[in-house]
């Protein structure tokens, strides 16, 4: 058997036209990875929760996590973030006192990316995320609550957030 040279096959790759069948078949290879990725990292969260309950993930902003500190100062107790995300809340009202500080999603991708962010803030031992549905929390034993609610949320019988205007998402703290 002979050995194509590299230089050679990559040059007759070059020169070839793709025919319809080989744009079909890139086509669906992306429209399936693509379909992989949306599997694998942002359903998960879906599964459990009814559809006019369904929020996507969205990180908050620093503006917004300065917000949420401020909504919370001077209120000890433990801290708890429904709908945690990549953490950013509970490791901020962690690093202002607030204790202890736990964060509740349901997606374990984004879990899972909580805790690498408070491995590498080294706070790994002091904060806790779980993975459990926000709506079926017990909070019996929390000083104070923070959960992003979408309008779709809030329009179903929810109060209306703190702080900012009803269409839009923002924070309730409880």
């Amino acid at each position: 058997m002979e050995q194509d040279d590299p230089v050679e096959a990559l040059t007759e790759l070059r020169e070839r036209r793709l025919g319809a069948l080989e744009l079909l078949q890139a086509a669906a290879g992306s429209g399936l990875a693509a379909y992989a990725v949306w599997a694998l990292l942002l359903q998960p969260g879906f599964r459990r929760v009814p559809l006019r309950l369904q929020v996507p993930y969205v990180g908050a902003s620093a503006r917004q996590v300065e917000h949420v500190l401020s909504l919370l100062r001077g209120r000890p107790g433990k801290t708890v973030d429904l709908g945690s995300g990549d953490g950013r809340i509970v490791l901020a009202a962690h690093r202002c006192g607030l204790r202890p500080a736990v964060g509740y999603e349901l997606n374990p991708w984004l879990v899972a990316l909580a805790r690498l962010h408070a491995w590498r803030a080294g706070c790994a031992g002091s904060v806790c995320y779980r993975r459990k549905d926000l709506w079926k929390v017990s909070l019996r034993d929390c000083r104070n609550v923070s959960v992003f609610l979408a309008p779709s949320v809030v329009g179903a019988g929810l109060p209306a957030p703190l702080g900012s205007p009803s269409h839009t998402p923002g924070c309730l703290l409880l």
